[in-house]
């Protein structure tokens, strides 16, 4: 496949899936997991690394993901382009939208729709949530209870806790180090 190609390509399959993302770059991982495989640009395994580093750091996990794999898939110029194509359809639909949602602040349509549009992202995310854990809790056909001990620990500290994200994952962190020499 040509370089043009290729950038083409990325630039079609992220503005597809930033024109069908509800609820941010969680919810969108199903359907980029699925465009990753189908253009044969990542596979399953290398799609959660990338994952798990687009968690860690700063901005849009869905941004990140498209840059990293962007540059994977075709360097500096792919990762442009997979990073503007995902941001290009929210632009032009924010921009139409606007317009329209002031003319209808009180609609009972416009409510009905957010209201779907919620529960879709709700369950996008939990879909995603178990995507997560079965590939990590899963390794090789062995479960690994270390990673969903900390797992497990790390949600009921961020469930009842207000602490900030870069402490969870810094303690994750340690936790996953102590765990290789204690279990």
């Amino acid at each position: 496949m040509s370089y043009s190609m290729t950038l083409f390509k990325l630039f079609i399959m992220y503005f597809k899936i930033g024109l069908f993302n509800f609820g941010g770059g969680l919810a969108s991982i199903p359907l980029l997991q699925r465009e990753l495989e189908k253009n044969g640009f990542m596979e399953y395994d290398e799609f959660f690394n990338v994952l798990s580093i687009s968690q860690m750091t700063p901005g849009a996990i869905a941004m990140n993901t498209a840059t990293f794999v962007g540059n994977k898939v075709a360097g500096i110029p792919g990762a442009v382009v997979a990073t503007l194509s995902l941001a290009l359809p929210s632009i032009i639909v924010i921009l139409i939208l606007s317009k329209i949602l002031k003319q209808l602040e009180e609609n009972i349509y416009k409510k009905a729709i957010f209201f779907v549009l919620k529960s879709l992202t709700t369950a996008l995310i939990l879909y995603a949530g178990y995507m997560i854990a079965k590939a990590t809790w899963i390794l090789e056909s062995k479960i690994e209870i270390k990673t969903i001990i900390i797992s497990i620990s790390m949600f009921g500290i961020a469930y009842n806790k207000k602490i900030n994200p870069v402490i969870l994952i810094i303690s994750s962190g340690v936790l996953g180090y102590l765990g290789l020499y204690i279990m």
